[in-house]
């Protein structure tokens, strides 16, 4: 374990170095530390992607804890460094600074007020080391690398590999579905993520190509195994797709070919809707082939209560944005009260993303929530693993006679 501390009070660096020495041994630690944010940020660059956690105050002379965060999100190198914003400022201070993090995709533990409790700060990030490691996946390659990927030859070589998220009824903890999230496999280097390789299948117009491999290896996996047939597919589809004839056609032909899997497309798109008849009328043909269209991201889409209004979806998720610190974030526990209450009345099932402890689950399920989603269930499972996770799942939080025929 690496760790970079940026503050400017020595004491404050010496109590946090004597916690969190307490928690390793001293094989297994390097603590650096910087008096101001740009002697920070020479660490950062002398040390760069080995560090595993920088720890930054915001309030310093010669370089605020502002300007580590503009440093980090500026190089890509550096955008999946965990770090941990500390700070005697106002909750609502706190909670802008968390949001323009959460905006720059920095990998963000989260928002302390002084005094620090060091294992408030370590304990969510050895959990998600420890996540992380129980999905079974490989490294993931930077977005450095993934520049230099070939996409095309990965595509054409079909180096998608398929995790599996899933989805939870939080009355009766009993697995309802999976979303299908993707990941582009290279030997070499590891896992790339969707945020490092969508903008280049955009690029080079690979959309189309892209989307049939995902629906093509879901639906095979499904329709292997008869366990997995019980439960709904969701797989993640834009208003681009909705626009191509051709894959409007496969994704019908396979709901006929595939009639028992429940299929759901999720809508997800940030951008305004260009050719809106044409995405209607696809999204029509879709729904009159018993295909259900989720409303993906709802908060965070452009228009979405036009949409809301013009398209019959089934489902609606509350993006994990607003749900992941709703217990302690008033604003984004008002608007998912909100939806709940909204997709209520308009009798639509809600799942909400991005759950990650009990207490978000207790509060969404007082809330009347249907559906979670997220880490506190399980990260994304590879496919090869799904029947096992199941197992145990099933073993710990189901009646035995829900999956005694199965297993």
């Amino acid at each position: 374990m690496n760790i970079l501390i940026i503050d400017d009070q020595r004491f404050i660096r010496e109590a946090m170095k004597a916690d969190i020495h307490k928690r390793f041994t001293e094989s297994e630690l390097t603590i650096n530390e910087a008096c101001n944010g740009n002697e920070g940020m020479a660490l950062i660059i002398e040390l760069g992607e080995k560090l595993n956690l920088v720890v930054i105050d915001l309030k310093m002379e010669q370089g605020d804890g502002i300007a580590v965060i503009n440093m980090l999100a500026s190089d890509t190198r550096y955008a999946h460094i965990p770090i941990a914003v500390i700070s005697s400022s106002d909750k609502r201070t706190l909670e802008l600074v968390g949001g323009i993090i959460t905006s720059l995709r920095l990998n963000l533990v989260g928002m302390f007020s002084k005094p620090i409790n060091v294992s408030d700060i370590l304990t969510p990030l050895l959990a998600a080391n420890i996540k992380g490691n129980a999905a079974l996946e490989l490294p993931p390659v930077s977005q450095g690398m993934a520049a230099s990927v070939n996409i095309h030859q990965l595509l054409k070589d079909e180096q998608l590999i398929l995790c599996y998220q899933p989805k939870i009824d939080l009355n009766t903890k009993e697995i309802v579905g999976f979303e299908v999230l993707s990941r582009l496999c290279d030997q070499s280097n590891g896992y790339i993520y969707p945020d490092v390789f969508l903008p280049l299948i955009n690029q080079y117009g690979l959309n189309t190509l892209f989307s049939r491999l995902v629906i093509s290896q879901a639906l095979q996996c499904w329709s292997r195994q008869p366990l997995l047939m019980t439960f709904a597919l969701s797989i993640n589809i834009t208003a681009d797709d909705l626009t191509c004839d051709e894959l409007i056609e496969y994704l019908i032909q396979c709901r006929r070919e595939y009639a028992d899997i429940h299929l759901i497309l999720e809508l997800t798109e940030s951008q305004e809707i260009i050719n809106q008849d044409r995405v209607l009328n696809s999204i029509a043909r879709l729904i009159i082939n018993n295909i259900d269209i989720s409303l993906d991201d709802f908060g965070k889409s452009y228009s979405t209560y036009d949409r809301l209004d013009a398209i019959p979806f089934k489902e609606i998720k509350i993006d994990k944005s607003f749900v992941s610190d709703m217990d302690i974030n008033h604003q984004h526990y008002f608007i998912v009260e909100s939806t709940i209450a909204l997709a209520q009345k308009m009798q639509v099932k809600v799942v909400a993303e991005g759950v990650e402890t009990s207490a978000i689950e207790s509060i969404l399920s007082d809330l009347g929530c249907d559906i979670a989603q997220g880490y506190l269930y399980s990260p994304p499972i590879e496919g090869r693993y799904l029947i096992d996770w199941i197992t145990e799942y099933s073993a710990q939080h189901i009646k035995p006679d829900y999956h005694r025929e199965y297993l």
